[in-house]
């Protein structure tokens, strides 16, 4: 399954990172960080390229097939009023809490990562926010109007996404969070400020 998938690319990633950090020093140990970086950086693009296909391909669609739903519309209304209200709620508490708390300013000395080898550009088609917006505004148009065209189109792009996601993303999410982990526990995050980290969340 998919979590189990993923906490094994977080164990193995921290592994393979702590193993890389002790051995560190040798030209085959910067070969396989060069690997790492590489990969990580270029399945990064990928992903983030997706994600404004994902939010169209999703959200558009379901604001289509509510039509004239009030109740469903409301359900809608009510949860993205609920993810602000929690982003505010941390974003208060974070300011509120964490000045008072014990926690060094100044962090310890991380290693460095090497360069990108080989960088593969893959720029977004648009802004995150840009594509929700897109995705709200052409989902209550097509209901609005009754564009049944529109809403079949929006259906079968709903399609192709899930199948994008299912056949390349999720596939490539564990690799991608094993050496996004990998990297950190080699740099020295994972010893050093993972305590902070799980202070701030406690």
């Amino acid at each position: 399954s998919l979590p189990f998938k993923l906490l094994m690319g977080v164990f193995l990633g921290i592994c393979i990172g702590l193993v890389l950090n002790y051995a560190d020093g040798n030209a085959a140990i910067r070969a396989i960080l060069n690997v790492v970086v590489t990969a990580k950086y270029i399945l990064g693009q990928l992903i983030n390229f997706c994600v404004p296909l994902i939010i169209i391909g999703f959200i558009a669609p379901s604001i289509t097939k509510l039509g004239g739903h009030a109740s469903r519309m409301l359900g809608v209304v009510i949860a993205y009023v609920s993810s602000l209200g929690a982003a505010l709620f941390s974003t208060v508490s974070g300011y509120a809490l964490i000045p008072h708390l014990s926690i060094s300013s100044a962090a310890d000395k991380l290693k460095t990562l090497p360069d990108v080898v080989f960088e593969l550009s893959i720029p977004q088609i648009m802004p995150v926010m840009s594509a929700l917006v897109l995705s709200i505004l052409l989902g209550l148009a097509a209901a609005w109007t009754k564009a049944d065209l529109i809403a079949a189109f929006l259906d079968e792009f709903q399609k192709v996404v899930l199948a994008i996601v299912s056949k390349i993303i999720i596939p490539i999410l564990p690799f991608f969070i094993g050496l996004t982990f990998c990297s950190l526990a080699y740099e020295g995050t994972i010893t050093k400020q993972l305590p902070v980290f799980l202070k701030v969340i406690v």
